[in-house]
């Protein structure tokens, strides 16, 4: 360690102790000096008054021994807060290491006076000296002259004013002294040949810039100015260590410049000058213990003189430091000072952003806390309104919202995921920061923390559609709330078990009026209780939900943006002229560098660049290139709205300060920001309302999010557009709307509904789109179900303009789907319109008015049906060709089926230069629709595919078929030429429709199949039989077999399928012909025999009539509702009349061995007997039960023949 191989003699004036350990453990955040100074032991007897050749050498071979003595740190807590963000918060205090000593000292130091500023930032205390002096009595009467009025008055009105608040000593003996001590500092530093070999990374300059490159994650965002940050920007004082000191429980951020030195057997020791003739005392020992605590030093060489003539030298440990002779003191009781002194300040001074001046005058015993900025708004309130706010008058009120600003930004940014605890602790620290800040003087940290406060609330790169907030907080994370809970529940426990002297020795600032004090007799016991009366409210966590969350953020949303209105246009000048003479030096640079080339050193190793293999990546970052004039950078936060689209790229360090280059002004740009993050607020609300089914303040939502994307396109190329998704979702909107028509006024009231800041972004907006050519039109809904399908439909075909391939594949199908819906109601709307023209005409004719129907008024336009018709077919058609472009045949399959409902639906009506339908073009139709039909099954390809869409089109298809059967077999007026064509036709489809109909598959339809299959039976049935009367046979042996056989066979069917379904209508009317077609058989017989078979045959269907009406009547109660039925009710009775008639006549004349003619003949007469005891003014109902009653004697009369044969 020396020159010679003499080793240093340990101090010898140790007492005898027992070793007591002080926690203590310092880590070094950034020092300049990177390594300790190089120890040269001097000779004895050399002079220390000379100066050294060295003495005062400010280069880095110096180790920062020019400033360790001769400069104040200043304000030192706002640089170091500034330089490490990160700190605060976690550790309790920030400071100048001088003032630390300064107050774990008090003890011992009754003389000497404090005077220290104190401020709260999170859960840390700033600590500055405060010299009075300095600040406030030297300067003008202007500056701060309200804390100089109040100190006058309140402070310095007693005793020798001029010696109670002086701080320091400056007679010329300490000056003397210094200069000593400076001098012997520099002979001792030993000059070796290898101090030009310190790598440059380790100047000074190059670690001071090291830390101005945050891991900024999010967009760039401005910097506090230099003059902003601390009080006072003239002082640029560095310290030599930035240490991170823990001493026991208390952490602290503190600066020092005590010189360390080292050497071969000892690489770290403190070096110390003292005066030969002086003993130490115990201030002295406290200041050599502490500052050796602070930088982990072990050790202490003492340097002993006389007048300057260095005499010997002594080594001692640190830890032996409280014990020298005459200097003593307990290290436990400097712990008890140090946390009741915390505990003190961290009672009192609770509120974040007030200045608080704590001091002690000298031979004080009582400590005070003042709350300055309490005090001097009581003075505002007093004074003229013309005089300035305190806000602009206190010098402290900007640094701290600066370093709030900074600190909260910094966890922002850094932190790897934020906590609903770690956001309840930013926004609180912004909140704080726009309270302390004018917006009027700075717009842009204002503006920039109302950005931060919405991204915290709507973070960038979240899915609007499933937005995921963490709303409990993870195990690993820490932040310095559960450390404070933690010490809080220690402290607590801890005063459980400590007596207190029953003095009033404290005193809080409730107590005190604005004023907190504690006696220095007592912070050097046992862990006092400094509980102040004032609530200590921690940062509640950020938990909200998603639409609070929203709200919340457009309201910061729209206070960012009102303050960009006091932007100074003298700021964007002197932006646009650095921004040239940056470009001049990068010129200027470059010619040097072309004319100068950089060659390499002979011995200097050349290093490599390098970069991570695997790049962080940012799912929510979208890198935009510049554009050709001003380059301009956009935030990463709309990637995946409306869907979840990740576009990952590399997360790049980008530096912290503006550059007008990139972004032209601060001012474009955080408006740009605060519209982008409108963009996902808007776009993540409008999802949440969709949820909520609130469509009205969906579209509004929706609307503000497209002119803000209209906004960003204006500015920024290349910007990645959300149209697609915002505009898919108001297409959605409206069709929903269109479905739940009922409620049309509450989304009309809904869309008209908007609060203060979204009216603040909508005048924003509508001031940038002032006079631009493309407007996107207004989503207001409308009263009109139509146009709201419209509306729609415009929206999917807008956003698909703007859409990729992989989204455009959705829109379609959703387009489809609308314009299928809205096909569906016109064809609807033109059935009913049609219908009711008809309605008309027809009671034109009856009321007679025979003009009005020869000559119609004229009338230009076409009918509404006719263009409702139009308009169904072509939305129709391009709902087929949106499922045809993404391939989705299911929804194909829906889309031919309703264009064959379509298509019969056409045939069935009579545009205006038709004067009626044929049945060639009803033909031509069906055939359109069977075509249809058959697209939508081949798109299915089997019933497995889909089992109720090919049940729906397969039953669409048989009721295509069975109506257009029916229309030709009962509206046919082909000419004979061409009758047996159209009749081998009708019942090719008659055949046809009754394989179609499904009554295998069990089902919702089975039974309309069934009963479907029994009216096309009768039909067929029905045709046999008319071929059989147009045949022209006169006998009976003539007629074509099969027709024959085939009719009765259809007849049969017919009346089993409709009994079974007790269908008593089409039941009657299936037996009243089969009972014609036996009397026309009877007819054509020639035998007598065959005559009486049939009309037996035909008696018998006339008796199973009874069930029919049997039927009826217990379901009715007897009542005939239907015309048609009561008058197939008489022609059933007349036809059993003419069968019991014509069989009394057949059996007189022939042969009669069983005596038939006798029971006809009284069967005959008691259908004569009951139809005169009724009268001939009978009604339906009394017709069907006499009926129903004259079948069953009927046929009990026929029982009891059959019993006697």
């Amino acid at each position: 360690m020396e020159d010679r191989n003499e080793e240093i003699e340990p101090c010898r004036s140790i007492g005898p102790h027992e070793l007591d350990v002080v926690k203590s453990q310092a880590v070094i955040k950034l020092s300049p000096v990177q390594l300790p100074a190089h120890f040269k032991r001097l000779e004895c007897n050399t002079n220390l008054n000379l100066p050294p050749l060295n003495w005062l050498t400010t280069s880095h071979s110096s180790h920062g021994l020019h400033q360790a003595l001769y400069q104040s740190a200043g304000f030192a807590s706002f640089r170091l807060g500034q330089m490490f963000p990160d700190c605060v918060g976690e550790v309790d205090v920030v400071s100048d290491a001088e003032n630390i000593k300064q107050l774990l000292k008090l003890p011992y130091s009754a003389q000497s006076a404090i005077s220290m500023v104190v401020h709260k930032v999170g859960n840390t205390l700033l600590l500055d000296e405060f010299d009075i002096q300095k600040y406030l009595l030297r300067k003008a009467d202007d500056d701060w002259k309200w804390l100089r009025t109040f100190i006058l008055e309140h402070i310095l009105t007693y005793g020798d004013t001029q010696q109670n608040y002086c701080l320091k000593e400056r007679s010329r003996e300490v000056l003397q002294t210094k200069n000593l001590l400076s001098k012997f500092l520099y002979h001792s530093l030993k000059q070796t040949g290898d101090e030009a070999d310190y790598d440059v990374a380790t100047t000074p300059t190059q670690l001071t810039s090291r830390r101005q490159g945050l891991p900024i994650t999010g967009p760039v965002l401005p910097e506090p100015k230099i003059e902003e940050n601390v009080p006072d920007p003239k002082s640029s004082h560095a310290f030599n260590r930035n240490v991170v000191w823990t001493f026991e429980d208390i952490r602290m951020l503190i600066g020092t410049d005590m010189p360390i030195f080292g050497g071969p057997n000892r690489p770290c020791i403190s070096l110390r000058l003292r005066d030969a003739a002086q003993p130490i005392n115990v201030l002295t020992g406290i200041d050599y213990w502490l500052d050796n605590l602070m930088c982990n030093v072990p050790e202490v060489v003492m340097c002993y003189h006389l007048d300057g003539i260095v005499q010997k030298y002594e080594i001692i440990k640190t830890e032996d430091l409280p014990y020298l002779e005459n200097s003593q003191f307990s290290p436990q009781v400097v712990r008890n000072v140090a946390q009741n002194i915390l505990a003190f300040l961290k009672a009192n001074a609770t509120k974040a952003g007030h200045t608080y001046w704590l001091f002690k005058g000298r031979n004080d015993d009582v400590v005070k806390l003042y709350d300055l900025t309490t005090l001097c708004q009581s003075q505002e309130a007093e004074k003229p309104e013309g005089d300035p706010p305190q806000q602009q008058m206190n010098p402290f009120t900007v640094p701290v919202g600066m370093l709030l600003y900074s600190v909260a930004r910094n966890m922002k940014n850094t932190l790897p995921h934020i906590s609903p605890k770690a956001a309840g602790s930013i926004r609180a620290l912004l909140d704080n920061c726009i309270k302390l800040l004018p917006k009027e003087q700075y717009p842009q940290i204002v503006s920039s923390s109302h950005y931060i406060l919405s991204d915290l609330h709507v973070p960038a790169g979240i899915d609007p559609k499933a937005p995921k907030f963490e709303e409990v907080d993870s195990d690993d994370q820490s932040l310095y709330d559960d450390d404070e809970e933690e010490d809080e529940e220690d402290y607590e426990d801890e005063l459980l078990d400590c007596n207190y002297p029953s003095e009033k020795s404290y005193q809080s600032s409730e107590q005190g009026g604005g004023r907190a004090n504690v006696a220095v007799r007592h912070i050097c016991d046992a862990l006092r209780d400094f509980k102040s009366h004032a609530k200590k409210a921690k940062p509640a966590p950020l938990l909200a939900t998603t639409a609070e969350r929203c709200t919340i953020s457009l309201e910061h949303i729209s206070a960012g943006l009102s303050c960009l209105q006091y932007f100074n246009g003298s700021q964007e000048e002197k932006l646009k002229e650095s921004e040239t003479n940056a470009k001049q030096e990068e010129k200027r640079r470059i010619l040097h560098e072309e004319q100068n080339p950089n060659m390499a050193k002979p011995f200097s190793a050349i290093p490599l660049p390098y970069e991570q293999l695997k790049l962080i990546q940012q799912p929510a970052q979208v890198v935009k290139k510049p554009s050709s004039k001003v380059k301009r950078s956009k935030s990463k936060e709309l990637a995946t709205t409306g869907k979840s689209k990740n576009v990952s790229s590399s997360n790049k360090q980008m530096s912290a300060k503006f550059n007008a280059q990139h972004f032209g002004s601060w001012n474009v740009h955080l408006k740009l920001l605060l519209l982008e993050k409108a963009c996902l607020t808007f776009a993540t609300l409008a999802e949440h309302y969709y949820e909520s089914r609130s469509y009205g303040s969906t579209l509004r939502s929706i609307e503000l999010a497209c002119r803000c994307q209209q906004v960003l396109n204006k500015y920024m190329a290349n910007v990645v557009s959300q149209y697609s998704c915002l505009l898919g979702r108001a297409g959605d909107c409206f069709f929903q709307m269109s479905k739940h028509w009922a409620a049309i006024e509450e989304y009309v009231q809904q869309y008209e509904e908007q609060d203060a800041s979204m009216g603040v972004i909508g005048d924003e907006l509508a001031q940038e789109l002032e006079g631009e050519e493309e407007v996107l039109p207004s989503l207001a809904p409308a009263n009109n179900v139509e146009h709201v399908m419209l509306h729609s439909c415009k929206c999917y075909e807008q956003a698909l303009e703007h859409a990729q391939k992989t989204e455009s594949n959705e829109l379609l199908r959703r387009l489809g789907n609308v314009r299928n819906e809205l096909g569906l109601k016109y064809m609807y709307w033109a059935q009913e319109e049609y219908s009711e023209l008809m309605k008309k005409k027809e009671s034109l004719k009856s009321t007679g008015d025979v003009d009005s129907e020869d000559n119609p008024s004229p009338d230009p336009a076409e009918p509404l049906y006719v263009k409702l018709t139009v308009n169904s077919y072509d939305c129709l058609r391009r709902g087929i060709e949106a499922f045809t472009a993404v391939e989705d045949n299911v929804n194909l399959s829906f889309l031919y089926c309703n264009m064959g409902r379509f298509m019969r639906l056409r045939a069935h009506l009579t545009m205006p230069n038709e004067s009626a339908i044929t049945l060639d073009s009803q033909k031509a139709f069906y055939s359109e629709a069977f075509n249809y039909y058959e697209k939508a099954k081949d798109c299915l390809d089997t019933r497995k595919a889909n089992a109720e869409l090919w049940d729906l089109v397969h039953w669409e298809l048989s009721t295509a078929t069975f109506t257009l059967a029916k229309q030709l077999q009962d509206y046919s007026v082909a000419d004979k030429s061409s009758l047996i064509d159209a009749s081998k036709e009708m019942l090719e489809l008659l055949q046809k429709s009754l394989r179609l109909c499904d009554v295998e598959h069990a089902g919702a339809r089975q039974v309309l199949y069934s009963f479907r299959s029994g009216l096309i039976h009768k039909r067929i049935a029905s045709f046999h039989y008319s071929q059989l009367r147009v045949h022209g046979c006169c006998d009976f042996s003539q007629l074509p077999k099969s027709t024959l056989q085939l009719c009765k066979y259809h007849y049969e069917k017919a009346t089993q399928i409709l009994e079974g379904l007790k269908e008593v209508g089409d039941l009657l009317v299936v037996q009243l012909e089969r009972i014609s077609l036996h009397e026309f058989l009877a007819e054509l017989s020639t035998h007598n025999a065959q005559k009486i078979k049939q009309m037996q045959a035909a008696l018998d269907i006339c008796l199973q009539c009874h069930l029919v009406f049997n039927h009826v009547i217990d379901t009715n109660s007897g009542q005939v509702a239907d015309d048609e039925f009561a008058g197939h009710l008489t022609l059933f009775e007349s036809r059993l009349q003419n069968a019991l008639k014509t069989l009394t006549k057949l059996t007189l004349t022939g042969k009669d061995p069983k005596q038939l003619s006798k029971l006809y003949k009284r069967m005959y007469m008691e259908t004569l007997t009951g139809k005169h005891g009724l009268g001939a003014q009978q009604s339906s109902t009394a017709c069907l039960k006499h009926l129903h009653m004259l079948l069953a004697r009927l046929r009990a009369m026929c029982d009891t023949q059959l019993a006697r044969d």
